[in-house]
């Protein structure tokens, strides 16, 4: 592999929900995890440990225009923004030189969003943040 090559970065990211490509969007980010506890008996050293409840989450900004088709996508059955069935977001990383990873990030449900307002000399007015929970495992490159 070349040294100082092009390496995965923001052009090479591919954001697909249920209204398809989300063109206009500035940032994506999703964790999951499992907290594990020790488990202790008779002594000072744990015998073993107990696993938590698996959580995932994640959170994008979109510009407003995009807020908009992802907004009628969600309220196109009836209801309101949070009455949606929960959806799949995938996550597409590919350059020329390298493999191509997808993250799917299946049955989102959204929680939060934030934003709108701006003011004289925004140049980007109204962008708005979405959190979502993840009800499924990530795939992460799967």
């Amino acid at each position: 592999m070349a040294a100082n090559g092009q390496r995965y970065d923001w052009e090479s990211i591919t954001v697909t929900g249920p209204q398809g490509e989300i063109a206009e969007i500035s940032e994506i980010k999703y964790e999951d995890g499992q907290s594990a506890t020790a488990r202790y008996g008779r002594g000072s050293v744990p015998h073993g440990y107990g696993r938590g409840n698996y959580e995932a989450s994640g959170s994008m900004v979109l510009d407003r225009e995009e807020w908009e088709k992802l907004k009628k996508e969600l309220t196109a059955s009836g209801g309101g923004i949070y009455d949606h069935e929960p959806f799949t977001i995938v996550v597409s990383y590919g350059n020329d030189n390298l493999p191509t990873i997808t993250d799917t990030l299946k049955n989102c449900k959204i929680t939060k969003f934030s934003g709108g307002g701006g003011s004289q000399g925004d140049d980007n007015v109204s962008p708005m943040t979405c959190e979502f929970i993840i009800l499924s495992p990530i795939l992460w490159d799967g």
